[in-house]
C-alpha cells in the first residue's frame, strides 16, 4: 500500500470517527432534561390541587426546616396585588403561599370604588368611573417550595378596600383584596413556628 493510500484511509477513519461522534453528541443533547419551570407555575389551578415540583424553586428554594421564620412568597395568579409581610421575604424561600379567590355563593357589592384614568390626577368623584367592590374570600394554600410538598391552608376574608388599579374597560366589578391583617394570621404559624427536617 502506497503512503499516500495510508494518508487517506488515515483522514477517512478519522472522519467517520468525528462524524459519529457528532451524532452520538448530538443525541445525547437531546436527551437533555428540559430547564424547570418558571416560579410563576408553582400554583396549582385550584385551591387543593398538586403544585408544580418541577419549577426553579427545586433548585433554589432552602428547605422548610429549623427554627422559624420561614420565607414565604406569595403565588398570586389569582390574588391581584398583595405584599408579603415586611420581614418574611427573602430570596429563597422556604415556602409558597398560593391565594385563590373565593367569591360567595350571592354576590354582595361592598362599596362604590372610584378610578380616574389619567396619572397624577386627583381623582374627581364627579368624573370617576364608578365601580363596584365586592365581598371576596381568600383561600390560602401553604406548599414547601422546594418539594411543592402542602403543609396547611386557611381562609382569609376580604380587607374592605378598593384595589389602587383598575384596568379601563375591564368591566363594572373588582374584587376586595386580601385582608393584611388577616393573611399575616394565616401564615403566621407556617413561617413563625419551628419547622421538622
Amino acid at each position: 500500500m502506497r503512503r499516500s493510500d495510508r494518508w487517506a484511509f488515515g483522514i477517512l477513519g478519522a472522519g467517520v470517527v468525528a462524524i459519529l461522534g457528532g451524532i452520538e453528541l448530538a443525541g445525547r443533547l437531546d436527551d437533555a432534561p428540559a430547564p424547570p419551570a418558571p416560579v410563576a407555575e408553582f400554583c396549582p389551578e385550584k385551591a387543593g390541587g398538586a403544585a408544580r415540583s418541577d419549577t426553579r424553586y427545586r433548585e433554589d428554594a432552602a428547605p422548610y426546616q429549623g427554627a422559624g421564620p420561614h420565607p414565604v412568597a406569595l403565588g398570586l395568579r389569582y390574588a391581584g396585588d398583595v405584599e408579603v409581610p415586611d420581614g418574611w421575604d427573602a430570596a429563597r424561600p422556604q415556602l409558597v403561599a398560593c391565594l385563590y379567590r373565593e367569591g360567595p355563593a350571592r354576590p354582595q357589592v361592598v362599596r362604590t370604588c372610584l378610578y380616574s384614568y389619567v396619572q397624577g390626577v386627583p381623582v374627581d368623584p364627579e368624573k370617576a368611573v364608578k365601580v363596584a367592590l365586592m365581598r371576596t374570600g381568600y383561600t390560602v394554600q401553604v406548599y414547601e417550595a422546594r418539594t411543592a410538598r402542602p403543609v396547611g391552608r386557611a381562609s382569609v376574608a376580604g380587607g374592605g378596600a378598593c384595589p389602587a388599579r383598575h384596568a379601563a374597560g375591564s368591566g363594572g366589578a373588582v374584587a376586595e383584596a386580601p385582608d393584611a391583617a388577616g393573611l399575616r394570621a394565616a401564615l403566621r404559624p407556617y413561617v413563625e413556628r419551628a419547622a421538622g427536617g
